[in-house]
C-alpha cells in the first residue's frame, strides 16, 4: 500500500459524530489519558545492594577479628616504633630527594639524586 491508497482510504472512514464541546475537550482528555498510561517506574530489586553491604559487612568483621586473634595492629605498632628512625631517614631522603624521570634509548628509568 503506497501513500496515495492510504491517504484515500482515510479519507473514505466517516468521522463520528460528536459535539463541539467534545472536540473542546478533547485534548485534555487525552493529556490526562496519556498521563494515566505512562507505567510507573518501579525501582529495581533491592537485593544486588544488598548482598554487597552484607559482604562488605562480613569482611569487615572478618577483618577485626583476625586484627584482634592475631594482634596486628600491636605487632605494626611496635614494629614502627622499632624500626622508627630508619623509617624517618628513608622519609627524609624521599622528601629531599629529586626523583628524575629520564627517557633513554632503553625506556624509562626513575634516578634519585642524593644530596651530597
Amino acid at each position: 500500500m503506497n501513500d496515495s491508497e492510504l491517504e484515500s482510504r482515510l479519507r473514505s472512514v466517516p468521522v463520528p459524530e460528536r459535539s463541539e464541546e467534545y472536540w473542546n475537550d478533547f485534548p485534555v482528555q487525552l493529556r490526562l489519558k496519556s498521563y494515566r498510561r505512562h507505567p510507573q517506574l518501579e525501582p529495581d530489586s533491592p537485593w544486588p545492594p544488598r548482598y554487597a553491604w552484607v559482604g562488605g559487612l562480613a569482611l569487615a568483621l572478618v577483618l577485626v577479628f583476625v586484627s584482634i586473634q592475631f594482634h596486628v595492629l600491636p605487632k605494626t605498632s611496635a614494629a614502627i616504633t622499632r624500626h622508627e628512625q630508619h623509617l624517618r631517614a628513608q622519609m627524609g631522603q624521599i622528601e629531599f630527594g629529586m626523583q628524575l624521570l629520564i627517557f633513554n634509548p632503553h625506556g624509562m628509568t626513575n634516578v634519585v639524586n642524593e644530596p651530597n
